[in-house]
C-alpha cells in the first residue's frame, strides 16, 4: 500500500446520506483498478474502501456496493498490511 506523507482530507456522503469529512491515508491497485482507505475524521473507527476513479471532471471516488467485491478487498487490505509488517 502506498502511504502519502501530506494528508488529503475530502467531504464525501456515506450511506446513511450524511456528509463526511475523510483523510485518504492509502493507495492501492488491484485488478487494474485503483482504490484509496479513507478514515472517518469524525469517528475514530470508522474507515472506508472507496474506488478511484477518473472522469473528464478530475477524480471521483465510488463506493463499492458489492458486498461481495467489499469483502474481497478486505482480504486484499489485510494481505497488504501483513506484507508491510513484514517487511518492517
Amino acid at each position: 500500500m502506498e502511504n502519502n506523507k501530506n494528508p488529503l482530507i475530502v467531504e464525501m456522503t456515506d450511506n446513511e446520506g450524511t456528509k463526511v469529512n475523510v483523510e485518504i491515508v492509502s493507495y492501492f491497485e488491484d485488478n487494474g483498478r485503483t482504490y484509496v482507505i479513507a478514515n472517518d475524521l469524525g469517528n475514530d473507527t470508522d474507515s472506508y474502501i472507496l474506488e478511484l476513479v477518473t472522469t473528464p471532471e478530475g477524480d471521483e471516488l465510488i463506493s463499492i456496493d458489492s458486498e461481495e467485491e467489499f469483502n474481497r478487498l478486505c482480504d486484499v487490505v489485510d494481505k497488504l498490511a501483513t506484507a508491510e509488517d513484514e517487511e518492517e
